[in-house]
């Protein structure tokens, strides 16, 4: 099968070691490695993995945190397979995952740069992607855009044989903060690779910790993708954009209230949602942003927002 396992982590210990039990009881037989990239944890990963005593698990360990963008697309730098599976630490693997991920790989034309599999109580629909237009329709013609699974790290399975020339593009753009899905858009767009979407399921998502995923950077990132350069009509350019970001409008400005900030949110604004969110999306977000820049205004904004919250939780 040629397959390594890539799995970035930074300070999740309980979580890294149950996602490596979870392999562990499936057959690693024809797993080439388990590539650990630890971004400089604070604990002692090493005697972590001696506790599994296998000579497939190699870890590379950070100098420093080089920051999660970058240590998401550092697989691709140290596999040495022919097909990377990208795995989260904390994602839950499914029983049989690794065999279904074999199937799909032996059955894949000679032209996949990565098959995109399903999350569990994410359904998705057999089909190939042989372009970048065929393959932004095929999430947009789904019942709802389903951006969040465009960016999932843990359901791609990349072919770097085919991928090799474009890999560079997720270091240039890792401060998109979604580095691991570049050079797949690049190879699409000049039809150098198709994309094979499977229906069948390999992981279950489990939300990041509080803490670990934030709005304002993760937005801020996502946002950039409108200034990189694809070769897409303006039609399909929209519909693009609005499938990468995956934090919407309204989303952002919850959690712009929660934190009594303004200036994320412009950011985003001014960089990506003006570009496809219908016209009462640019009003509300261009007067929220007003309301919160004027002193008086936002004060009644927050308070509004807090007494709303607080009667949502009393009610409960």
């Amino acid at each position: 099968m040629n397959l390594s396992i890539g799995i970035p982590t930074y300070n999740r210990e309980l979580q890294l070691k149950n996602q490596l039990t979870k392999l562990f009881e499936q057959d690693l037989s024809e797993v080439e490695e388990i590539l650990i990239i630890d971004n400089f944890s604070d604990y002692n990963i090493e005697e972590l993995l001696t506790q599994f005593n296998s000579d497939k698990i190699h870890l590379i360990r950070n100098p420093f945190n080089t920051r999660m963008a970058y240590n998401l697309a550092s697989p691709f730098l140290y596999c040495k397979s022919e097909w990377l599976w990208s795995l989260s630490d904390d994602d839950e693997i499914e029983e049989g995952a690794l065999e279904k991920i074999k199937n799909e790989i032996e059955n894949a034309s000679t032209n996949v740069g990565m098959i995109k599999f399903a999350r569990t109580n994410s359904p998705q629909k057999n089909f190939t992607a042989s372009n970048l237009e065929s393959f932004i329709d095929y999430y947009n013609n789904e019942n709802i855009i389903r951006s969040g699974d465009l960016i999932f790290i843990s359901t791609n399975v990349y072919n770097l044989n085919r991928l090799h020339k474009y890999l560079g593009y997720a270091f240039e753009y890792a401060y998109t903060y979604v580095p691991q899905i570049i050079p797949i858009i690049k190879a699409l767009e000049v039809n150098e690779i198709s994309i094979k979407f499977s229906d069948r399921s390999i992981v279950k998502y489990l939300p990041p910790r509080e803490g670990v995923y934030s709005y304002a950077t993760v937005g801020k990132g996502l946002s950039i993708f409108s200034h990189i350069p694809i070769n897409l009509s303006k039609k399909y350019h929209r519909k693009f954009l609005n499938l990468v970001m995956s934090i919407k409008y309204p989303s952002m400005i919850s959690w712009s209230l929660k934190f009594e900030s303004v200036n994320e949110i412009k950011i985003i604004y001014n960089n990506i949602y003006r570009y496809y969110i219908p016209l009462r999306g640019k009003l509300i977000v261009k007067m929220f942003i007003f309301m919160m820049s004027n002193r008086v205004t936002k004060n009644i904004l927050l308070y509004t927002y807090k007494r709303l919250k607080y009667r949502r939780l009393t009610i409960h």
